[in-house]
């Protein structure tokens, strides 16, 4: 009885929204932490969470770096990546299998490695430090590696772990996708990694450089994700003849391109993946998670995506002059709070009708 009790509580979570925790107030998090159901975690991230409390802001703070980012990168498509309406989330963005569920996955693993790795860093995790890893490969005599070397190794592997532990619970469509796409944002973490540099010497003349690995900025990152979701691949689930294992195959493709052996895991391990077509996001459905665009400010001497023709739908749009306050200059401070200055303006806003 027990043990029908709990796969019913495995399988009943493993469709909630663990993005809800990005909800929690602050308040809720320091008396009661993330580690309920009802903040939308499974239960194996439940237990994981348990086992890593101190991680556990860096995830909080990561989903959140990452839908903001998500805002930024989308404020000017018909999908502008709003998810929540009264602190709910609408639709069921985790697993609708869109693009646009694709690029939530990557941006928000990503996100959660980029936190965890920084924090590491920094020194706010005291179970991980800097990459020590280079200060023994360097073969250059007028190279030293110094100073704390981002550990993205150990904030992907946390991150891919958290995420994952959602989808394991029956591999059937949505979670193997899920799963790749997750893994898509963890590889971007890995390959965003730079050296940098500080020269020594007489007058500038770097005779020497101390080094250390850093990774880009977050912004970075999603910009180069959001250049997947644009590129993103339709594919169908079809079980391999060889090995009787599930692979996804890319719709719409050659036929000959179609018979060979390589896989969506090898020649496709990079891309972001999707089986469903998106809503139409000119209207409201929040079934799909759709906001329409009604009311949403356009750019009316624009002819692009955010000009008011395409952005409202062919719809039409109002223009007004309007006095403006609003944040402006925001910059994420370490950590995790978002500082920003106010700023008043007079300008013509056009919003869709």
């Amino acid at each position: 009885m027990k043990i029908s009790l709990l796969l019913f509580v495995i399988l009943i979570n493993s469709s909630e929204q663990w993005l809800s925790i990005i909800q929690v107030s602050d308040i809720s998090f320091a008396t009661q932490g993330l580690c309920h159901m009802k903040y939308g975690l499974s239960y194996r991230q439940i237990r994981f969470c348990q086992r890593n409390e101190a991680i556990m802001p860096f995830v909080r703070f990561g989903a959140n770096l990452a839908l903001e980012e998500c805002k930024l990168q989308f404020k000017n498509r018909h999908w502008n990546c709003t998810l929540f309406q009264d602190k709910s989330l609408v639709g069921n963005i985790l697993d609708s299998g869109t693009k646009e569920s694709a690029y939530i996955h990557a941006l928000t693993s990503a996100g959660i490695a980029y936190t965890i790795t920084k924090a590491c860093s920094t020194g706010r995790l005291s179970s991980c430090g800097c990459d020590m890893s280079m200060k023994e490969k360097t073969s250059n005599s007028s190279i030293r590696w110094a100073g704390c070397s981002d550990n993205v190794l150990f904030g992907s592997e946390l991150a891919r772990k958290f995420v994952n532990l959602r989808e394991r619970i029956t591999k059937n469509r949505t979670s193997l996708l899920n799963v790749h796409n997750n893994q898509v944002g963890i590889r971007t973490i890995l390959a965003s990694v730079d050296r940098q540099c500080k020269c020594h010497g007489v007058s500038g003349s770097c005779e020497f450089k101390t080094c250390w690995r850093s990774l880009h900025s977050f912004t970075q990152i999603a910009k180069q994700l959001k250049e997947y979701y644009d590129e993103s691949i339709e594919v169908r689930l079809q079980r391999s003849l060889f090995d009787k294992k599930l692979r996804f195959i890319p719709r719409n493709i050659p036929y000959h391109m179609t018979k060979q052996t390589t896989t969506t895991a090898t020649t496709y391990k990079n891309d972001l993946i999707y089986y469903n077509s998106s809503p139409n996001y000119c209207e409201i459905n929040l079934n799909t998670g759709s906001f329409g665009t009604i009311g949403r400010v356009c750019n009316r001497s624009s002819r692009a995506i955010d000009g008011c023709d395409l952005l409202c739908c062919n719809r039409g749009y109002q223009s007004q002059i309007v006095t403006v306050r609003d944040k402006c200059n925001c910059r994420f401070q370490w950590c995790c709070y978002v500082q920003c200055q106010n700023c008043v303006t007079t300008q013509e806003i056009s919003r869709c009708l």
